[in-house]
C-alpha cells in the first residue's frame, strides 16, 4: 500500500512541476516578445491616410486578423472621452531585398463601435441608442 501512496505522491509533484516548467517558458516568451516591441491588438490614436493603397481590407472589430496586427484609430469622442465612432487603420508596405520602401500595399480597415454606455437605454418605451458629444444619449446620431 506505502508503494501506491508513494507512486501517487510522486506522479503528482512531476505533473505540477511540469505545469510550473510551461508557466515559466509562457513568461519567458511573453518578456522576449515585450522586448522586441512585438505587440499583439494594439489601438495607437493618430491620422493614418490610406487612399493610395492598393488593396483594401474591411474587417470587423471583432476580428481575430484584429488582434495579429498594430492599428491607428481617428476617434470622434464625447467631451467627456467616451468614444462615439471611429476608424482603425494598419498598414502594410512594399517590401524589397534591400529593405522597405513606403508604397502602400494593403491597408486593414475596422470601423470602432461606441462606447456601450447607450446601449440599453430607453425612456418610456422610446430606444436612445446614440451616444451624443455631451454624453446624452440621443434617438438618432447627433
Amino acid at each position: 500500500m506505502k508503494e501506491v501512496v508513494d507512486n501517487i505522491y510522486q506522479r503528482g509533484n512531476s505533473e505540477v512541476a511540469g505545469i510550473a516548467i510551461l508557466l515559466v517558458f509562457c513568461l519567458v516568451v511573453w518578456g522576449i516578445l515585450s522586448l522586441l516591441g512585438v505587440s499583439f491588438g494594439v489601438e495607437n490614436e493618430g491620422i493614418v491616410k490610406y487612399d493610395d493603397c492598393r488593396q483594401t481590407i474591411t474587417i470587423q472589430e471583432d476580428s481575430w486578423q484584429r488582434y495579429l496586427k498594430q492599428f491607428t484609430c481617428n476617434y470622434i469622442k464625447t467631451k467627456s472621452g467616451k468614444i462615439m465612432s471611429g476608424e482603425c487603420i494598419h498598414i502594410v508596405n512594399d517590401s524589397s531585398l534591400f529593405g522597405s520602401n513606403h508604397t502602400c500595399a494593403t491597408a486593414y480597415v475596422y470601423q470602432k463601435k461606441q462606447d456601450p454606455a447607450c446601449d440599453k437605454n430607453t425612456k418610456d418605451g422610446v430606444s436612445y441608442p446614440y451616444l451624443g458629444y455631451d454624453d446624452m444619449c440621443y434617438t438618432s446620431p447627433q
